[in-house]
């Protein structure tokens, strides 16, 4: 056996976010894993997860199923405070009484849940305690053990041992372990003369036992090879606690004890002690670990007892980053750290929904302790949670992730500057964005190519901005044009671009040909390089621009043209650089312009089915060619039979053709134009329209108390119906319905039967099945829900007293649908009170309630146990457990005789039964043998705390009869065995008194005399 020290761990973790130093989620007591009630007291159980600003608090079952309120059984608190209310055996539900449960905190940090608690209801059970005659030899140990039935072990503890109904207080030579054992070292004869008894306390109910009274048989020491009197077996211990190794044993000489941890001595550490219980060692560690022997040994033999012990180190999970904000797009990694034992599976969630991978998503490592966010979105945000498992012990931690829009920004620039050939010039680019962006570098659209003219770095700091140089340190003139910095991420981009002149001859560098799509803006960018210049113009057919509103010249030379049209814009364009008065440069460059499809808009109107439906879409404008494809919610149509769908293809029109509608062609229908310019779509839904009926229609239906049931009542259409259901009570005709308010206990499924997780006897009366999509007319249906009850025991008595030999009755109150079988238990053996004359039963009817009466003539010694009472009907089964105690006379005592002196003698008793009520005093006569009890002397209201008495005042030589008698408030016990003794003799207290000498013949006399009072 071993026994373990447990310590609840309470921890507080929080995070904040980042944004907002007031949003925080955090546990109060993370470590609650377990909690077991008893069904007569029930439980309060705070959440242990919470938040600031409040957090919404709330308990599901493991299984995801929210908790609903159940009357006088389950209710959730505003505050997150989970009640179970005491509840009778009739009333046990293992969904709500013996299940895993988990509470929630949710603000806008996030939502975490806490790990499963497993919520165990106890129920009060019949059960005894006993403990068995023990031998020993004078001068060993004496080991007395409380036996607990395996069923309530858990529950169940020893809380003190009494002798001679005395308790006992460890010291001297005895020693009560921690784990519930009596030890007696040296024993002697004298410990033969005492009865001992355990005395238990159930955790939850709070119940005590005593058990039987068990003796030690005391023998005088005999050489013998050593016998294990307690020992231990192998087992997993937490790191931190204590733990206690027992091992005792028997033989003569006595034996001696040596301990080994892996085959050696243990080594010297003040952690270690060594008492007569075994071995205890506290504050565990995992180097504790081992094979734990314990040698005895004597002259005649030796014995050993081993086991291997596993320190296990609670698990820790630490989860990293702990906070983070930054941006969507971003790539994110968590890594989940567990310590303590290596054998643990790891669970991942967002915001208390398990994450499985996906597209986004992926879970790596050899225990899945890596989780990776590739190209994260808004919906990523929120709070993670690592949970790692093991043979039922779970520890996790969580981290808050918000996204946010990452687009990088430009935050420090360089401006537009005129250098000399062979003067340096660095430029700088800054940017920030999440993720921390990178920066790239043109020259006249042209990449920067990091060589001999050109060194580039990059860098991004702690707080995210990323910072780029350019250095130039000889430039010539060919250095010179626009140099543009392009900041990028997942998320997005920014850029920013300035003129540096490099003085020098002015020159245009060579431009390349560009298309431009109508009806978009187009740039076209003059690249000249040298300085100085005095203008740059545009030319086209000859005339300057701008000529109209839609053309705009920058100062830089740059043209922009707004909403570029084919026949205006497109064609060549001349750049003129006057380098000096009457001088100019020239290049040109051709533009292009592609004109994209236009669709004209259309609408779909709504149909029914088996119509014939014509869907026209027509480019009214767009370069050729022009191809056009139709997509069904975001999939191709292939048109043909198994669509049922034909589709139609000109140069610029497309048309799609229904001929008989159904259900599978509602949709979002998309017409899809392209060609070398761009690719434009049109899309629009085709609702076909079907009103609702009946698949299944609602039927009358019976339902259990307390077990879920459900309403059948399933529809179809389009639009969806919605359904709705309402309630009028009672079993007559309907008076009137309302809206069945639906809450956890009642929910509408998503075929639209209503279920009712715990049915109630309110539930019961008409329902009336009610749909409707705005297409044709409501539909209903009514139906009548009978809740059946379970027979279920409404009254009885947890405990009661009889008089032995007096006639008692045993009533249990039953109720629950008819009829209602009612059988009567004795331990665990049902009465049949036609076979058994002492028994009696007689049932009586009163309204709903049936009423059973046990009758017990006469009340006998036993018939202290526990009798139950179980009715029994078609839909369920109640129990009443009752205790009876029968109390009577107390047997009469044990009487020995200690020491016989000449005018005295020492008495000890034993008091086996007490009649089940306490022993208020015992009497002690004593009578010379010869003659009647009439004649007696008595010792009267000796103390029930003494068990033994001097007798003073005796004669030397004489013979007595004695005898004993014990009292509780139920009257006296009959006389003890009488004992029969004879006092020693002694000398006479004094001369012979009186001595009369009277002559009788010549030869003889007469002697007469008196001897003394003893």
């Amino acid at each position: 056996m071993w026994l373990v020290t447990l310590l609840l761990l309470y921890s507080l973790q929080e995070v904040h976010s980042e944004d907002a130093a007031s949003t925080r989620l955090y546990f109060v007591n993370a470590s609650l894993q377990r909690v077991t009630y008893s069904s007569s007291v029930g439980v309060s159980l705070p959440c242990p997860a919470g938040g600031t600003p409040s957090a919404i608090l709330r308990w599901y079952l493991a299984t995801g199923d929210d908790i609903y309120d159940v009357p006088h059984i389950r209710h959730v608190y505003a505050n997150g405070t989970l009640q179970l209310y005491p509840f009778s055996p009739s009333a046990y539900n293992s969904y709500i009484h013996d299940n895993d449960y988990f509470c929630t905190a949710e603000n806008q940090a996030g939502k975490i849940r806490s790990p499963n608690i497993r919520i165990k209801a106890v129920f009060r059970e019949p059960y005894t305690v006993r403990v068995a005659d023990q031998r020993s030899m004078r001068g060993n140990v004496a080991v007395f053990k409380c036996l607990i039935p395996t069923a309530v072990q858990e529950y169940v503890s020893v809380v003190s041992w009494e002798r001679d109904t005395v308790s006992i207080v460890p010291g001297n030579r005895f020693s009560l372990t921690s784990f519930g054992a009596l030890y007696i070292s040296d024993v002697q004869k004298e410990d033969a003369l005492s009865t001992y008894r355990c005395i238990t306390r159930h955790k939850y109910s709070g119940e005590t036992r005593q058990s039987n009274g068990a003796r030690l048989s005391v023998m005088d020491p005999n050489e013998s090879s050593p016998s294990i009197l307690d020992s231990f077996q192998g087992g997993e211990v937490y790191a931190g606690q204590s733990i206690e190794l027992p091992c005792i044993a028997g033989g003569y000489p006595s034996p001696t004890v040596r301990w080994l941890k892996d085959g050696r001595p243990l080594p010297s550490d003040a952690r270690w002690t060594r008492r007569l219980t075994g071995l205890t060692v506290s504050d565990l560690r995992q180097e504790d670990s081992g094979n734990y022997a314990c040698e005895v040994t004597n002259s005649f033999g030796s014995k050993e007892v081993s086991g291997q012990l596993h320190i296990i180190d609670p698990l820790r999970v630490t989860l990293s980053p702990k906070n983070l904000k930054t941006g969507i797009s971003s790539t994110l990694f968590f890594t989940c750290t567990v310590e303590g034992s290596p054998e643990y599976t790891i669970n991942w969630y967002r915001n208390t929904e398990p994450i499985f991978p996906d597209q986004h998503i992926s879970i790596q490592g050899q225990h899945n302790d890596t989780l990776q966010i590739t190209a994260a979105q808004k919906f990523h945000s929120g709070a993670y949670q690592c949970f790692a498992s093991r043979k039922g012990h779970t520890s996790q931690d969580f981290s808050i992730i918000l996204l946010e829009d990452g687009t990088p920004r430009i935050v420090t620039s360089f401006s537009e500057r005129v250098v000399n050939p062979g003067e340096p010039f660095s430029l700088v680019c800054e940017a920030k964005g999440a993720p921390p962006p990178s920066i790239t570098w043109t020259l006249d659209d042209e990449p920067v190519v990091r060589d001999s003219t050109y060194k580039t770095s990059q860098y991004t700091q702690s707080d995210g901005l990323t910072v780029s140089h350019v250095n130039v340190s000889n430039p010539l003139i060919r250095d010179g044009g626009v140099y543009r910095c392009v900041a990028r991420n997942s998320a997005g981009s920014a850029e920013y671009q300035a003129r540096i002149n490099v003085r020098g001859p002015p020159r245009i560098r060579p431009m390349r040909d560009m298309t431009a799509v109508a009806g978009r803006n187009t740039y076209i960018t003059c690249r000249v390089i040298g300085y100085p210049y005095y203008s740059i113009k545009w030319l086209k057919d000859g005339m300057q621009l701008p000529d109209n509103h839609r053309q705009v010249l920058f100062d830089n030379g740059t043209l922009r043209l707004t909403d570029v049209q084919k026949g205006a814009d497109e064609g060549t364009y001349l750049c003129s650089v006057l380098i000096q008065p009457q001088v100019s440069i020239n290049q040109t460059v051709h533009v292009t312009v592609k004109v994209p499809p236009l669709i004209q808009p259309f609408d779909i109107p709504s149909t029914s089915v088996g119509k014939l439906i014509y869907i026209a879409c027509v480019v009214s404008s767009g370069d050729m060619p022009i191809r056009i494809t139709w997509h069904k919610d975001g999939q191709l149509i292939v048109p043909g039979p198994t669509s049922g769908v034909a589709i139609e293809t000109k140069e610029f029109m497309s048309s799609l053709q229904i001929s008989k509608v159904t259900l599978k062609h509602n949709g979002n229908y998309t017409c899809i134009a392209s060609n070398a310019a761009a690719t434009v779509s049109w899309e629009r839904q085709l609702i076909v329209t079907v009103p609702p009926r009946f698949v299944v229609q609602p039927n009358n239906q019976d339902c259990i108390y307390g077990k879920a049931g459900v309403l059948n009542c399933s529809v179809e259409g389009y639009p969806p119906p919605k359904v709705m259901w309402k309630h009028a009570k009672g079993v007559g005709n309907p008076q009137q319905y309302h809206p069945v308010p639906l809450t956890g206990r009642i929910q509408i499924m998503s075929n639209g039967s209503l279920l009712i997780r715990h049915v109630l006897e309110d539930d019961r009366g008409y329902y009336l099945c009610q749909a409707s999509n705005g297409v044709g007319s409501d539909i209903s249906k009514s139906m009548i829900l009978t809740v059946k009850i379970p027979a279920m025991i409404t009254s009885h008595p947890n405990t009661t007293m009889a008089r032995k030999g007096q006639t008692k009755e045993l009533n249990c109150t039953a109720r629950g649908e008819q009829p209602i079988i009612i059988r009567w238990e004795r331990g665990d053996t049902v009465i049949d009170a036609e076979r058994n004359p002492r028994y009696s039963i007689t049932i009586n009817k009163k309204a709903d309630e049936v009423i059973s009466t046990l009758k017990l003539n006469p009340a006998d010694r036993g018939d202290s146990v526990f009798f139950s009472c179980h009715a029994i009907n078609s839909y369920g089964e109640g129990r009443g457990l009752i205790q009876l105690t029968v109390q009577e006379p107390p047997d009469p005592p044990e009487l020995e005789v200690r020491e016989v002196k000449d005018r005295s003698m020492n008495l000890r008793w034993i008091q086996r039964f007490d009649g089940n009520s306490i022993i208020t005093s015992y009497d002690i006569e004593y009578k010379n043998k010869s003659d009647s009890w009439d004649h007696m002397y008595t010792t009267r209201n000796i103390s029930p705390t003494n068990n033994q008495a001097n007798i003073v005042e005796l004669h030397p030589a004489c013979v007595y009869s004695i005898r004993m008698y014990s009292y509780n408030k139920i009257g006296r016990s009959l006389p003890s065995k009488e004992l029969t003794i004879s006092t020693e003799e002694a000398p006479p207290d004094g001369p012979p008194m009186d001595v009369i000498l009277q002559p009788m013949t010549s030869q003889s006399i007469r002697v007469t005399w008196r001897i003394s009072e003893f």
